[in-house]
């Protein structure tokens, strides 16, 4: 079972979907996908107070120049969305069900 879970999660990955968009198109339960996600990604010795999928610390790098007051989420792949500080945060909410399904 545990081969057939990496299996599934390594087609996600490769799929470019998102999660929501993997599991309607292989018509998969999307709870089962995150949980099953986030066993996985639960990094070996890791503390016992952080659920599965806890990100920790990720190191990152400002580049000179490239601060702003603009919000800015960026997904693998190479896609990025610019969000203005007083950007209304429900129009920001749709605006993420929208992309989140998207293929």
């Amino acid at each position: 079972m545990a081969e057939e879970i990496a299996t599934i999660l390594q087609e996600h990955r490769r799929s470019g979907l998102s999660l929501l968009g993997f599991a309607r198109k292989y018509q998969l339960c999307y709870s089962t996908l995150i949980r099953w996600r986030r066993r996985q990604s639960k990094p070996a010795g890791a503390p016992a107070g952080l659920p599965a999928g806890s990100p920790g610390f990720i190191p990152i790098e400002i580049e000179p120049g490239s601060l702003s007051a603009d919000y800015v989420l960026s997904w693998p792949g190479g896609r990025s969305l610019r969000i203005p500080p007083r950007f209304d945060p429900q129009t920001l909410n749709r605006l993420l069900q929208v992309l989140e399904e998207q293929p």
